[in-house]
């Protein structure tokens, strides 16, 4: 009996700590390549990361226990984000 409470109490511990690691806010990407000067690998590098960035935050906003309130100013500021890059995803692409 002794030995099924501590493996359930083990089992349960780990389970905790491994879903509050897996919920930790994502870093944001680095700078962006500058539009005017950027290559195409540089774009599409960015562009990769970004995508990554967004489904990371999307993954955190699903777990992190936030109010309402902090979900929405956190969701505003991810489509800001996203927007910024898109803003100089089309001013790469005007250049060309």
């Amino acid at each position: 009996m002794k030995k099924l409470l501590l493996i359930n109490v083990l089992l349960a511990s780990l389970t905790v700590s491994g879903y509050s690691a897996a919920c930790t806010e994502p870093a944001k990407p680095d700078e962006f390549p500058d539009p005017a000067t950027a290559v195409t690998a540089q774009m599409v590098k960015a562009n990769n990361e970004v995508k990554a960035y967004v489904k990371a935050m999307e993954e955190y906003l699903s777990c992190a226990g936030m109010s309402r309130g902090e979900q929405n100013r956190a969701v505003k500021e991810l489509e800001a984000y996203a927007e910024s890059f898109n803003k100089l995803i089309r001013e790469f692409k005007a250049r060309g």
